[in-house]
């Protein structure tokens, strides 16, 4: 590829950040990736369905590659994990196509009326479906001129809902007493969120809450953490019992490590913030990356940034390796710290002292760890790259290279505006270096989906990706496709 191409890892990097909400960002380097890594872009979309934390680059990706010139497999790719989402991405992922007038617009078209037969052809999920997301489904037939059932619309538009159904279950809640009401809500499972919404103040009984929290998704129990603490889970014994157990199922599940580093920062319970440590250490855990690393934190002069970036690639990793965690911070001499295994707030008090300030050595914590024989599998650099005193990075790398019969992966967190010495000096010494571009305004939520994706062996996660299979929309939306051939 040539030297201005788009790399495979430059593009899973900008896909593992966050755009908070701001779709059209990943539009530029997807366009690029089109015409660039098409095949590998189809599987990073199949990929990043099953294994992305960013609910943003899940919508965006399959809307943005949809490009004229790509083969049609990886347009019904595209369209395939666009159906996969829930309703409220999915209308986000229309109005997204919506923006651009060149992104199969009228296929898309069609794709909301599939993605709505294929749902109301189960009628007990739908109905629980339209509980949930009244407004969306809504929204959506407007935008796509779809035509509901006419049961779909008693329900939607006039709110006349059938005897006996959940709509009308979650319309009597207000008049049961909370007794009642807590066996309703256990015994026709009715969502967390609708249910609050139907109680208004009576959801602050003790009886309530608990049948809320045996309701809740792991998902939810996460995100609504705050919610929960307000309506007094960490002031009732059975309450704070419920709600830990619950965290403890959730350690198991799916749910976002994102939002529990966010639901960390938001409550004030101490217990309460040393469970969601728990929850997020586990979810961290099943990261799995092997080996033992080396982080390399430059603390040189406006390094500001860095020290804390590194602070918390070094947490991430000390919880997701199987072996060692090294962080050695960096001017034109290294202070290292074995970091493995300790939680975020433990490296922040340990490194609280750090400052910016001095020249700039990458190689000087290499050279440590060679001085010391020890053997480490990858390493991650936090600088502005721009290298200016000995040793040199790239010469301490040819240096370990040697002595342990072994080219270690490399990967740069780059600080800066622009390239610094340390990629001309890799580059000219045929070393390989994986770099992440970081933000100046850096989120520090995303920062573990970029360490999740480092490997010791720099070509498996390439290998993972494009083993990943890709989605047809005959598969995922097959009620629709029965639909056509029945009316044909």
């Amino acid at each position: 590829m040539a030297e201005t191409g788009l790399s495979k890892n430059k593009l899973i990097a900008e896909l593992t950040r966050s755009a908070h909400g701001k779709l059209n960002e990943y539009t530029p380097i997807v366009t690029q990736a089109v015409t660039q890594q098409g095949e590998f872009l189809a599987h990073l979309v199949a990929w990043n369905h099953l294994k992305g934390q960013i609910r943003d680059s899940k919508i965006a990706l399959p809307v943005a590659s949809l490009v004229d010139g790509q083969p049609e497999e990886f347009i019904d790719n595209a369209l395939a994990h666009l159906a996969k989402l829930g309703p409220r991405e999915f209308l986000r992922g229309y109005r997204f196509t919506m923006e651009s007038k060149t992104r199969h617009r009228s296929r898309q078209k069609r794709l909301v009326h599939d993605y709505l037969a294929h749902k109301e052809a189960n009628a007990a999920a739908w109905d629980r479906i339209m509980l949930q997301h009244r407004h969306t489904l809504k929204e959506l037939g407007a935008l796509s001129h779809y035509n509901f059932t006419e049961r779909t619309r008693e329900i939607l538009f006039y709110r006349r809902y059938p005897t006996g159904s959940l709509f009308e279950k979650v319309a009597q809640l207000k008049d049961m007493s909370p007794t009642e009401a807590a066996g309703t809500i256990m015994q026709y499972k009715l969502p967390f969120l609708i249910c609050l919404g139907a109680l208004g103040k009576k959801a602050q009984d003790p009886d309530l809450v608990l049948a809320l929290i045996n309701r809740m998704s792991p998902t939810e129990l996460v995100t609504n953490t705050k919610m929960l603490e307000r309506l007094g889970v960490n002031k009732n014994p059975a309450l704070r019992g419920a709600f830990q157990e619950a965290l403890g199922k959730a350690a198991s599940s799916k749910a976002n490590v994102l939002k529990t580093s966010v639901a960390v920062d938001a409550v004030e319970d101490e217990e309460i913030k040393e469970k969601l440590r728990g929850l997020q250490d586990k979810q961290l855990a099943q990261g799995g990356v092997e080996g033992s690393w080396l982080v390399l934190a430059d603390k040189s002069g406006s390094m500001s940034q860095a020290i804390e970036a590194a602070r918390h690639v070094a947490a991430t990793l000390a919880k997701m390796v199987k072996g060692k965690v090294w962080l050695t911070f960096f001017d034109t001499a290294p202070q290292t710290i074995d970091v493995t295994g300790a939680p975020l707030d433990v490296i922040q008090k340990a490194t609280r002292y750090i400052q910016a300030g001095g020249g700039t050595s990458i190689g000087c914590g290499l050279a440590r760890m060679l001085d010391e024989r020890q053997e480490i599998d990858g390493i991650a650099i936090i600088s502005d790259a721009q290298e200016n005193e000995p040793p040199y990075f790239h010469d301490a790398y040819k240096r370990y290279t040697e002595m342990y019969g072994k080219e270690v992966p490399v990967y740069l967190y780059h600080c800066g505006s622009k390239d610094g010495t340390l990629q001309r000096l890799m580059k000219n010494a045929s070393q390989d270096l994986q770099v992440f571009d970081l933000p100046a305004n850096l989120d520090y939520y995303s920062l573990p989906n970029l360490v999740a994706t480092m490997r010791t062996n720099r070509y498996s996660l390439v290998d993972e990706i494009m083993a990943v299979p890709l989605a047809t929309l005959a598969s995922v939306l097959p009620n629709a496709y029965r639909k056509e051939v029945t009316n044909a």
